[in-house]
C-alpha cells in the first residue's frame, strides 16, 4: 500500500510491506556500493597476484641459469621453481577449498595472502636455490587457499543477478595480472634480475591484506571439519601423481620413481574416494560429483587444463624457434594471449547471466580450436608474420578467456552457497591435474614426434589441442543452462524463525501482508474523520 500523510501529524504512513521489501534506504546504498567494490577489488586482485606469480616463475627460468644461484645447474633442476609451487598448490586445492567453507572464506583468504606475502618476501631474498625452492613451496601453499576463497567470499556476498559477472570479472583478473607481467617482466629482469619478477607480489599482497580486513566478516557454516586423514591422503595422493607426471619425461617414465609416485599417488586417491564415499564430512565433496552438471564442468576443466597449460608452456618455445627473441621482446609477444583471456572473461560473465554457460563453453573451445588450425597453417619460420602471431594469439586468449570463465560458473554455480569454495577448489583440481598430464605429454611429442617435416612436434601438440576443444565443445552441450537471475517477487518476504517450515513461512508472511494492510487502512480512516467534541469543549461553550 503506498505511504499517505496524516492530516493531524503531517507524518508519513507507510505500510509495513514496504518498509520489508528489503531495498535499502537511499542513505545507505553508497555505503553498500564501496563495500562490494572493496570486496571485488581484492577477491580478483588475489586471482591477479596468483596468476601473475606464476607466470613470474616461468619468465624467471632464463634469468637464473646465468645468475650466480642457478649457475652449472642443468635446466631441469631450476624448472623445480615452477614445480615447487604447482604440486602443493594442485595437492591442496581441494582441501583447503573444503576448509573455508568450515572455517570462513574471509579468514581463509587473509590468512593465504600473508601467507603468500611472507612467501614472496622469501623468494625475493634467497640466497640459495634450496631456500628460494622452500619459498616457492609456501606460495604454492598460499594460493591454494586464496583462489577458492576469493571467488567463493565474492560469490555469497553479492546477489545471484550479479553472480555470473562476478565470476567474470574474477577470471577476467588473471588476465590482468597476465598482461601486468608479460608487459613488464623483461623490464624487471633488465633492471632487477630475477628477483625483481618476485618483488610485485610481496608489494601488491600488502595492500590486499590491509584491504582484506575491511572486509565483512561473516559467520562460517559451522560444519564439520573435513576428514583429517582423508584429506592427508587426498594430499599425498595428488602431490605425487602431480609430481609423478611433471618430472616422468626427466627421470625416465619407466623409472623406479616415476612408477612409485605414480602407483601411490593412485592409491591415495583410491584411498581417498573410498574414505569420501562413508565419511559424514568428506575430504571429497562426493556428492557434488554426483551432480552431472558439476561432473561434466570437472571434465571439462581437466580438458581445459591439459590444453592451456601446453600451449602457454609450448608458445615460448616456439616463438623462439620462429624468431629469434630476447626475453623481454619473448613475452611482449604473449600479451594477445592475456589481453584476450581479459576481454573474453568480461563478456562471458554477461553472457552466461543472460543464456547459461554453455554456449559460452561451446563458443571458446571452437574459438580456440579455430585458433591452433589457423597457427598450424601459418606455421612456417621466416614466413610467420608478427600480425599473423597477434590474430592467432588474441584469439587463443579469447577462447580460453570464455572456456575458464564457463567452466568456473558452471562448477561453482552448481553448489550451494555453503560449499562455493569446496566446489571451486575441486574443479580447479581437475584442472591442475589436466595442466600437469597435458604438459608431460607436450615434451614427450616434442622430443619424440609421430610426424615429419618442419616442426612436427609443435604441429601435433597443436593437433592434439584441436581435437581436445572438440571434445570439451560436445561436453559442453551437455550442460543444462541455469538462470543466475532470481525471479521477480513484488517485495522480499517478512523475517520469519529460521525453525519454521515452508508452509508456516509463506502462512506467516501472508498474515503479515493482511494486518499490515489493516493497521495503514485504518490509520487512514481515522485521518479522514472529523473530530467529535469532547465534555471539556461542551462545557467551555457553555
Amino acid at each position: 500500500m503506498a505511504a499517505t500523510t496524516s492530516p493531524t501529524s503531517h507524518r508519513p504512513v507507510t505500510s509495513p510491506r514496504t518498509a520489508a521489501s528489503g531495498m535499502p534506504p537511499a542513505s545507505m546504498r553508497p555505503a553498500r556500493r564501496r563495500r562490494t567494490g572493496v570486496l571485488t577489488a581484492v577477491t580478483c586482485g588475489a586471482m591477479g597476484v596468483v596468476m601473475a606469480d606464476s607466470i613470474a616463475a616461468t619468465l624467471a627460468l632464463p634469468a637464473l641459469s646465468s645468475a650466480a644461484i642457478g649457475t652449472g645447474l642443468p635446466l631441469g633442476d631450476l624448472q623445480w621453481v615452477t614445480a615447487a609451487a604447482a604440486v602443493p598448490y594442485a595437492a591442496l586445492l581441494a582441501t583447503t577449498g573444503r576448509l573455508a567453507d568450515a572455517i570462513g572464506r574471509s579468514r581463509m583468504l587473509l590468512l593465504g595472502l600473508i601467507v603468500f606475502t611472507l612467501g614472496a618476501l622469501a623468494a625475493v631474498a634467497s640466497p640459495t636455490l634450496p631456500v628460494l625452492l622452500a619459498a616457492r613451496a609456501v606460495q604454492g601453499i598460499a594460493a591454494a587457499m586464496v583462489v577458492p576463497a576469493s571467488l567463493a567470499l565474492l560469490l555469497a556476498e553479492i546477489t545471484p543477478a550479479r553472480r555470473a559477472s562476478a565470476v567474470g570479472a574474477w577470471s577476467a583478473a588473471a588476465g590482468v595480472g597476465g598482461i601486468l607481467l608479460h608487459s613488464t617482466g623483461g623490464h624487471l629482469v633488465a633492471a632487477f634480475g630475477w628477483r625483481g619478477l618476485f618483488a610485485p607480489s610481496a608489494m601488491i599482497g600488502a595492500v590486499l591484506i590491509a584491504a582484506c580486513l575491511v572486509l565483512p566478516q561473516r559467520a562460517p557454516s559451522r560444519g564439520r571439519l573435513p576428514d583429517l586423514l582423508g584429506s592427508i591422503v587426498l594430499l599425498a595422493g595428488v602431490a605425487m601423481l602431480v609430481l609423478a607426471i611433471a618430472k616422468g619425461h626427466a627421470w625416465g617414465w619407466r623409472s623406479g620413481p616415476t612408477l612409485a609416485l605414480a602407483a601411490g599417488g593412485l592409491v591415495g586417491l583410491v584411498v581417498a574416494i573410498g574414505r569420501s564415499l562413508r565419511h559424514p564430512a568428506p575430504a571429497i565433496e562426493m556428492t557434488l560429483w554426483r551432480r552431472s552438471g558439476f561432473a561434466l564442468a570437472g571434465a571439462i576443466s581437466f580438458l581445459y587444463g591439459m590444453t592451456s597449460f601446453v600451449v602457454l608452456a609450448a608458445i615460448p618455445l616456439l616463438l623462439r624457434e620462429i624468431w629469434v627473441l630476447p626475453v623481454s621482446r619473448l613475452s611482449l609477444m604473449l600479451v594477445p594471449i592475456s589481453t584476450g583471456v581479459l576481454l573474453a572473461s568480461l563478456a562471458a560473465g554477461q553472457l552466461i547471466r543472460r543464456y547459461g554457460a554453455r554456449p559460452v563453453i561451446y563458443g571458446g573451445a571452437l574459438l580456440t580450436a579455430a585458433a591452433s588450425i589457423t597457427g598450424i597453417a601459418a606455421m612456417q619460420p621466416g614466413t610467420f608474420a608478427t600480425t599473423t602471431w597477434v590474430g592467432v594469439a588474441a584469439a587463443l586468449g579469447l577462447g580460453f578467456g570464455a572456456l575458464s570463465t564457463g567452466v568456473s560458473a558452471a562448477g561453482a554455480l552448481t553448489a550451494g552457497g555453503d560449499r562455493y569454495a569446496g566446489a571451486v577448489g575441486a574443479s580447479m583440481t581437475a584442472r591442475q591435474l589436466g595442466g600437469a598430464l597435458g604438459v608431460a605429454l607436450a615434451v614427450a611429442i616434442v622430443d619424440r614426434p609421430l610426424l615429419g617435416g618442419m616442426m612436427p612436434g609443435y604441429i601435433l601438440i597443436l593437433a592434439v589441442v584441436i581435437a581436445l576443444m572438440l571434445l570439451a565443445g560436445v561436453l559442453g552441450l551437455f550442460i543444462r543452462p541455469t538462470s543466475t537471475t532470481p525471479p521477480a517477487r513484488p517485495h522480499a518476504p517478512a523475517v520469519v524463525p529460521s525453525f519454521a517450515t515452508a508452509a508456516q513461512r509463506r502462512a506467516l508472511r501472508e498474515l503479515y501482508d493482511a494486518a499490515a494492510d489493516v493497521v495503514a487502512a485504518a490509520d487512514l480512516l481515522l485521518a479522514q474523520r472529523p473530530e467529535a467534541s469532547t465534555p471539556v469543549d461542551r462545557v467551555g461553550s457553555a
